[in-house]
């Protein structure tokens, strides 16, 4: 369990061999057998205890900014289980399990995907006929579990085919459903060639950020990518977590393209392409901060949309221990 403080004014402080965690309101104790790292979101006070009391027990403390990007950390510098976690995470990409992994990651992402182009033909009948095939195709495809039991070397470039396949026609159906002052013809990424995808590559950037953080507070490297290849400095595996959230980005655009929230006047355009601009950024990013505070059903639990992000962390972090430590 992640102990997250975003509330300002709280108080971190050992109390009896505990964690106690209070302000003028309200207080609890934890215990920090319990707890797999602390999340500092807001301006609180930490007892040098209490600090101590997390080294003791090997439970990081990590520092994130506003939009969800780890600025700092500590932690004890002789962390075992975060050593025996990232060895079992090398072990794990070379095991069936891994690939299993990355199958069921695309499936909820294009799950997200039907549910955004179902919401669309539901609250804009005008283009609803032209999304049934598309929502069909994407119900129907299967190619995703020819790959099971495979080694992921073995089928990633097939698996990769078959996610950009299916994100060809989810993309092409999306452009041309849009109101006509956002519509696109394809995805671009930088730089973009339309509105719609310079504010959306705005908000993945935003979001890797905070996957990249729940990784680092499950005690995962973030650079050791399963499906898409080891990369010095770049969070590989967070480009892998990340897949199942991207709908979840994209319908916050599609609402505030259709409720007439996002302005055109949002992004700026220059030799290079078009991006978002001072007046956008203003707009966007408490839009995705609400997002992140915003509560909503997955995999049967109902939490936050960033508590989410971290619980699926968690969950590979398990998955690895269970299959590399019998």
């Amino acid at each position: 369990m992640q102990l997250i403080l975003d509330t300002k004014g709280l108080t971190l402080a050992k109390k009896n061999g505990i964690f106690h965690v209070f302000n003028e309101k309200s207080e609890r104790v934890i215990s920090p057998g319990k707890l797999t790292s602390i999340a500092i979101t807001a301006n609180v006070r930490m007892e040098a205890s209490a600090v101590l009391l997390a080294v003791k027990h090997e439970i990081p403390i990590l520092f994130f900014n506003r939009i969800g990007k780890v600025q700092a950390k500590l932690w004890n510098p002789y962390f075992s289980t975060i050593a025996s976690l990232r060895r079992g995470q090398v072990n794990f990409a070379q095991l069936p399990e891994a690939t299993a992994w990355i199958l069921d990651l695309f499936e909820l992402k294009t799950l997200g995907q039907i549910e955004n182009l179902q919401w669309i033909k539901q609250h804009h009948t005008s283009v609803g006929w032209q999304l049934s095939q598309t929502i069909n195709t994407l119900k129907s495809n299967n190619r995703f579990e020819d790959f099971r039991g495979q080694i992921l070397t073995h089928c990633q470039k097939n698996i990769m085919g078959v996610e950009g396949a299916l994100a060809n026609v989810y993309w092409t159906a999306l452009g041309k459903s849009m109101p006509r002052k956002f519509r696109f013809n394809k995805r671009s990424r930088r730089p973009a060639e339309d509105v719609f995808n310079a504010v959306l590559n705005y908000l993945y950037g935003m979001l890797y950020s905070v996957v990249e953080g729940a990784l680092f507070a499950t005690g995962l490297d973030p650079q050791l990518g399963l499906l898409h290849a080891d990369a010095h400095t770049k969070p590989t595996l967070a480009f892998d977590l990340i897949e199942p959230f991207r709908p979840w980005i994209d319908h916050l655009l599609i609402t505030a393209c259709f409720e007439q929230k996002l302005l055109p006047s949002h992004c700026s355009k220059n030799q290079y392409g078009i991006f978002l601009n001072k007046e956008g950024k203003a707009f966007i990013i408490p839009l995705f901060n609400d997002f992140l505070r915003s509560n909503r059903t997955f995999l049967g639990q109902e939490s936050s949309n960033k508590n989410h992000i971290h619980f699926l962390s968690g969950k590979l972090a398990q998955r690895i221990r269970s299959v590399t430590n019998p």
